[in-house]
């Protein structure tokens, strides 16, 4: 009701957007949805999906992993494994 308020019609795409704007990025979900991710199955995620690993809203997997109330420690670690510096520095 309050974005309908603010944003009138344009506000049934914003929620259309955020909640589906993971589909095309499943490391971020995965980041995201933490508490039930392995160490393991990110690893593979990683290693076999996405040709992006920035969102539309220039988001990298790091930003969606620090973004949440308890970031797990395991997964920063594959993160850091994975990518190279660039992605941590925002190159």
């Amino acid at each position: 009701a309050l974005l309908q308020s603010r944003f009138g019609e344009e506000a049934d795409s914003i929620i259309r957007g955020l909640t589906s704007r993971f589909d095309s990025f499943p490391v971020h979900k995965m980041c995201y949805y933490h508490s039930s991710t392995t160490a393991q199955e990110l690893r593979q995620c990683i290693e076999t999906k996405e040709e992006s690993f920035v969102d539309e809203f220039g988001m990298t997997p790091f930003h969606v992993l620090f973004s949440t109330a308890e970031p797990s420690g395991e997964l920063l670690q594959v993160l850091l494994d994975k990518f190279p510096s660039c992605y941590v520095l925002g190159w």
